[in-house]
């Protein structure tokens, strides 16, 4: 946001879509809020069983403008491993 808090876009939701959104807005020098009810991620915190797992490769589940640098490229990442990303990815 500027000095008079205008804003060129609002993104509501600061999961996948969202904060893929706020990147390729930032990308665009576009001025713009991220707006989330709850934490970043907030539900793949919540709404995914405890045995949930991606169906991608680890290294095809990654955020735009990143890449992945883990140990098990191959390995398929469960829900709290996604939070983790998406709160790193939003820092």
């Amino acid at each position: 946001m500027d000095e008079a808090g205008v804003v060129d876009a609002v993104v509501v939701g600061a999961g996948w879509a969202g904060l893929g959104v706020s990147y390729a807005l930032a990308q665009a020098d576009m001025r713009h809020c991220v707006l989330e009810r709850g934490r970043v991620g907030e539900t793949w915190r919540t709404q995914r069983w405890d045995s949930f797992h991606f169906n991608l490769p680890n290294m095809y589940s990654v955020m735009p403008g990143d890449s992945y640098d883990g140990a098990d490229p191959e390995g398929f990442m469960t829900h709290t491993g996604f939070v983790t990303l998406l709160e790193d990815y939003a820092r």
